[in-house]
C-alpha cells in the first residue's frame, strides 16, 4: 500500500526507512528517516553504469545478484528497528527498491507502507512551502563579531525552552572561511531546507523566534528570501565582549590542538586560502605563529584583520540595534535577553486578533 508524503508527515505511528545507498542518504533524506540500503554505494555505481550501458533488463538482473542474499538481514534489521511501528519504505523515486523490498516484507507478513513518490515527492513538498512560506512569528536577531559568543546564549535559550533557530547549526557550518572546520562535511541545501521548515513547523504558534543575524548565504547554504526579509526587518540585539574574550571562546572553538589530524588539515587549507585577502606576509607569519603552537596569537590576528573586517553589520558605526548587551558574562547575557523576550511576547499575544 502506498501513501503520500503528506499524510506520512502526519503520523505519528510508522518509522521511515531510506532504502537508497548511503550515499545518496547522506546528501538528502527526510528528517527523521533510518538508512537500511538494498544497495551499497559501489553496488550502486555499478548499476547504473549497466542500466546505460546495457538496460534496464539486465541492471534488474544483477540487481537481483546483489540483493538476494541481503534479504533476510534486511527484512531483521528493519523488524528491529521497527519496533510496534510501521515501516515506511522510500527509495528516490518510489519506484523498485522500495516495492521490491515491500514485496518481501509483505510475503513475511510485516505489515508495511511505501512512500508514494519517494523521496523526490517530499522534496518537492518542502520546495514549496518554502517558497510560498507566509512567516507569523517576529524575529529576534542576535548580532556580534565572532568570539563573541552568540551560539553559546543560543544554545543556553534553547537549554531554558525558548523558541531558538539554530542557522548555522542547521547549516553545519560557522559562516566565515573557517565555517565547516571540526563539524564535518556541511549539509546539502536540501537537507538545510528540510530542517528549516521542521524547525518554523515546530515554533508556528510561538510569536517570535531568536535567530542569529546570517547574510544570505552560510557557507555554500542560502537562505529562502522570505527569512532574509524577515531577519532585515526585526529587532536587532548586538552582542559584544572584549578582544581577549572573544580570542578565548574562538580557541575553545577551534584550538587545533584538540581537533582530529584532517581538521587541523582543514584549518590549514583555510588560513591559505586567505593570502589574497591578507597577503602573502601576513599568511606566513600566521602559518609561522601556528607551527610555534601560538594559537591566540592567530586568533587575535584573524579577528582583527579578517572577522572583524568582513562583518560591518556587527558594529554599532555601521548598523543600528535595538539593544546592546555585554556578553563578558553569557549567561547575563541571557537573562538580559530573556528580560527582553518575556515582554515582547506578551506584547505580541496582546495584539493578536486570533
Amino acid at each position: 500500500m502506498e501513501i503520500d508524503i503528506q499524510e506520512a508527515l502526519d503520523r505519528d505511528d510508522l518509522l521511515l526507512i531510506d532504502v537508497r545507498s548511503p550515499g545518496e542518504h547522506a546528501e538528502s533524506s527526510i528528517p527523521g528517516s533510518i538508512n537500511i540500503p538494498l544497495f551499497d554505494n559501489s553496488e550502486h555505481r555499478q548499476l547504473g553504469i549497466i542500466f546505460h550501458r546495457f538496460g534496464e533488463i539486465e541492471a534488474r538482473r544483477k540487481a537481483l545478484d546483489f540483493v538476494a542474499p541481503k534479504l533476510p538481514q534486511l527484512v531483521r534489521e528493519i523488524s528491529a528497528a521497527c519496533g510496534d511501528r510501521v515501516p515506511l519504505l522510500y527509495c528516490q523515486r518510489g519506484g523498485m527498491r522500495s516495492l521490491s523490498l515491500y514485496q518481501v516484507l509483505s510475503l513475511t507478513g510485516t505489515k508495511v507502507l511505501r512512500l508514494k513518490k519517494g523521496y523526490r515527492a517530499y522534496r518537492k513538498l518542502v520546495s514549496a512551502r518554502l517558497t510560498n512560506y507566509e512567516l507569523q512569528n517576529r524575529l529576534i536577531v542576535l548580532h556580534g563579531l565572532t568570539g563573541v559568543g552568540k551560539t553559546e546564549i543560543l544554545l543556553e535559550l534553547k537549554r531554558r525552552n525558548f523558541p531558538v533557530v539554530d542557522l548555522e547549526g542547521l547549516a553545519r557550518h560557522r559562516g566565515s572561511v573557517f565555517g565547516s572546520v571540526g563539524l564535518g562535511k556541511q549539509r546539502s541545501q536540501k537537507d538545510f531546507d528540510a530542517l528549516l521548515l521542521q524547525e518554523l513547523d515546530r515554533y508556528s504558534s510561538e510569536p517570535l523566534i531568536v535567530v542569529e543575524g546570517e547574510g544570505r548565504r552560510i557557507g555554500n547554504i542560502y537562505l529562502p528570501p522570505f527569512l532574509a526579509k524577515a531577519m532585515s526587518e526585526s529587532d536587532k540585539i548586538l552582542i559584544t565582549a572584549s578582544l581577549e574574550t572573544r580570542v578565548e571562546r574562538i580557541l575553545n572553538t577551534y584550538d587545533p590542538a584538540i581537533l582530529a589530524g584532517e581538521d587541523k588539515l582543514d584549518l590549514e587549507k583555510a588560513l591559505l586560502s586567505l593570502e589574497t585577502r591578507l597577503g602573502r606576509k601576513k599568511i606566513t607569519r600566521l602559518k609561522g605563529l601556528m607551527t610555534a603552537g601560538d594559537y591566540r596569537g592567530v586568533a587575535t590576528i584573524l579577528c582583527h584583520d579578517y572577522y572583524d573586517c568582513l562583518y560591518n553589520d556587527s558594529k554599532p558605526e555601521t548598523s543600528s540595534f535595538n539593544v546592546q548587551i555585554d556578553a563578558e558574562n553569557l549567561l547575563q547575557a541571557v537573562d538580559q535577553i530573556i528580560e527582553i523576550i518575556i515582554p515582547k511576547k506578551k506584547e505580541l499575544y496582546a495584539n493578536d486578533p486570533s
